[in-house]
């Protein structure tokens, strides 16, 4: 029986163990932690289901979508209003991410972005519509897309009130970016998929999708083992038409498969590959990734009003670029009488909050949440810090086209190791599906397996 080994329980490795078993190939799944999902995953807190990271998933996510749907959860997407609001001027504005019409109306921006917005950016993105494909993000590197940040396009191209206002919350928040790192056509597929978007929720949170794939995979006669960190992977030479086998190591001991699909962060992978292709350590090292930070808050009453998220320009905060206020999601909370709030943090200060004390992060985050939420200090019940120190990889400019030549022209070679990770799509819960699936599919062909 061909075995397969898939280092990583978080949706890139945890849809590729679901497709190889799917083709009747049994898998091994590794996962360092104690639970799957990765950053896909809902926590109690205080009595309370919490989604820290994941909130909201576009139509456009369709393999995601597709994907829950397959496992039995299609019940549990909920479709939701996602409104959102900009804070500016000591008041939150109305507006929705994305939309170009939504925004070009929004009182929390100047007249002149809007009427940029309107009358630029909106066609702009409807003329490179082809090119702006979440699916093969390198089409935006092929229309000369891809060769600048989004902070020097939006200044030159609309406005600094474009990039401060919109694009740093927006990256800052559901990304854990700057606008100044990220590539502007990487934003400009966010903002091509927004005009034109439905937004869902996960009743019950993203993390039982994660817990339902695990147990589609054991139905299917795959493994699962949970705290089992791998230390080593060492690949060996095989014969000019079939990859050679692969040695994992963990504290258990080591075993033999057939290959692997190694689905952590890409800095991760380095130190622990023996014999991987020089071309593969060379790709990897050039992947940068974001750290980021949540705080979670759970409070004794509702939070007032009803937009869910909460964005502030660049420059308003220091420690705070987006709070997600959980009983205006479109899911109900557990319970009704209570209200929580997931906070973000800046990019900028995302990599020293990382290292501190909880308590030092809830000092330097709740006063500024309080600055839009009065009181807020005195209905906090818990909180509760979440840190993931490769957070989201870095799309920045020429990043799309590597990915692009990674398509291409595959630095795994014809090893039995294939990489999978939102790092080789885009930092988003799709990004690790498309990936998983495509890692799949890579290594099925290069084993001339036939499911």
């Amino acid at each position: 029986m061909t075995r397969i080994a898939v280092i990583g329980g978080g949706l890139a490795g945890l849809s590729a163990s679901r497709a190889l078993q799917q083709r009747g190939i049994h898998t091994v799944l590794f996962e360092a932690g104690s639970r799957l999902g990765g950053r896909a995953l809902t926590d109690e807190l205080d009595g309370l289901r919490i989604d820290p990271c994941a909130q909201l998933f576009g139509s456009m996510y369709e393999n995601f979508l597709a994907l829950v749907r397959d496992v039995g959860l299609g019940e549990q997407l909920v479709r939701v209003p996602g409104r959102d609001a900009l804070w500016r001027d000591g008041r939150a504005h109305e507006v929705v991410y994305g939309s170009v019409a939504s925004m070009a109306t929004s009182g929390g921006l100047p007249l002149f972005t809007r009427l940029r917005l309107g009358g630029m950016y909106a066609p702009f993105l409807a003329r490179h519509a082809h090119d702006l494909s979440i699916s093969a993000p390198e089409k935006a590197a092929v229309a000369g897309l891809d060769n600048e940040s989004i902070a020097a396009w939006g200044e030159r191209e609309i406005d600094e009130a474009f990039v401060s206002a919109l694009v740093y919350p927006q990256l800052g928040a559901y990304y854990a970016a700057s606008p100044d790192d990220t590539s502007a056509g990487f934003y400009h597929i966010l903002a091509r998929y927004g005009m034109d978007v439905t937004l869902y929720a996960v009743n019950g949170g993203v993390g039982s999708v994660a817990e339902r794939i695990g147990s589609r995979i054991l139905e299917a006669g795959g493994e699962l083992r949970l705290s089992s960190p791998v230390r080593e992977v060492t690949l060996t030479d095989g014969t000019p038409h079939q990859p050679g086998p692969v040695a994992i190591r963990t504290d258990a001991g080591e075993e033999t498969f057939d290959g692997v699909i190694a689905a952590l962060p890409a800095p991760l992978l380095p130190p622990m590959l023996r014999g991987a292709p020089e071309g593969l350590q060379r790709w990897l090292a050039e992947v940068r990734y974001h750290p980021a930070v949540a705080l979670v808050l759970t409070l004794d009453t509702p939070t007032s009003g009803r937009f869910f998220g909460l964005s502030f320009p660049r420059g308003t905060t220091r420690y705070v670029s987006a709070v997600a206020v959980q009983e205006h999601k479109g899911i109900p909370l557990s319970d009704r009488n209570r209200g929580a709030l997931v906070v973000f943090s800046t990019p900028e200060v995302a990599g020293t909050l990382v290292g501190m004390e909880s308590r030092e992060v809830l000092d330097l985050m709740l006063p500024e949440v309080a600055s839009a939420f009065p009181g807020i200090e005195k209905r906090v019940t818990r909180a509760r810090v979440y840190r993931w120190p490769e957070g989201a990889p870095v799309m920045y400019p020429g990043y799309l086209a590597r990915v692009g030549g990674f398509r291409k022209d595959s630095p795994e070679g014809d090893s039995s190791i294939v990489l999978a990770g939102d790092y080789l799509y885009g930092p988003s819960v799709e990004g690790a599906v498309l990936s998983g699936l495509a890692a799949a599919d890579r290594l099925t062909s290069r084993l001339r397996i036939h499911g």
